[in-house]
């Protein structure tokens, strides 16, 4: 992003909650598209605006709008995504939202943006997300594809472990629920290994002994089931 216009600044990487918050789209080409879909999956309340009736058909669960823009559109929401192919609609689009407080990201102009969204890749509770400042759309799909090849649905389960542990307070001592050096130990003698294999017994010993206690993974409430090979 660029700070007054000139200087470039640093992201600030987060992952927002955007369950039951109004999210609008407008314009709903293939980019307005993706948008909608991702931000339905996340469960947030999705109105998009676009006056070609055809691009609004399938796109179900969004309150769709087919008709040009209004401003009264963007009032309330909490993200505005202006997908338009129009530079100056796109530009008022932001204005307007701005003015009502919301985050906005121009697909024509990412450093223009308040935000950006990265490739993401998702294992389970797991993501690991690849930015690019807007700079390379493309090459962040290229690289989150080159981590998939590495990271398998077993690190899914590695992390519904280490969930698991520190809720249960298993991995520290009484000044602290969590502790990093378990997570090491687990790491550098296989668990991410044993889980791809489906070894449950194997994982089991390797939790206990670690741990210095008896743990199962029933006793920790997790399934194998979507890490082993």
């Amino acid at each position: 992003m660029v700070a007054n216009g000139a200087t470039p600044v640093p992201d600030y990487p987060a992952s927002l909650c955007v369950l039951g918050r109004l999210c609008v789209v407008v314009g709903a080409g293939e980019v307005g598209r993706r948008k909608v879909r991702g931000l339905l999956d996340a469960g947030a309340r999705v109105r998009v605006v676009d006056p070609v009736a055809a691009r609004l058909h399938d796109l179900e669960g969004a309150h769709c709008l087919p008709r040009p823009y209004r401003p009264a559109d963007v009032a309330g929401a909490f993200l505005v995504f202006a997908a338009t192919s129009d530079r100056d609609l796109n530009c008022r689009i932001a204005a307007d939202a701005r003015k009502g407080g919301a985050l906005v990201q121009r697909a024509d102009d990412p450093a223009g943006s308040d935000f950006s969204l990265p490739a993401l890749l998702r294992q389970g509770d797991l993501t690991v997300a690849v930015f690019s400042a807007g700079g390379s759309p493309a090459l962040c799909s290229l690289l989150r594809d080159e981590i998939d090849a590495l990271l398998g649905p077993h690190w899914g389960v590695f992390l519904e472990i280490a969930a698991a542990l520190r809720r249960k307070r298993l991995t520290g001592s009484e000044s602290s629920s969590y502790n990093r050096n378990v997570l090491d130990q687990l790491a550098a003698e296989g668990l991410a290994g044993l889980i791809a294999a489906g070894d449950r017994d194997a994982i089991e010993r390797l939790l206990s002994r670690v741990l210095s206690t008896s743990v199962s993974l029933d006793q920790l409430g997790v399934s194998l089931s979507k890490g082993s090979q």
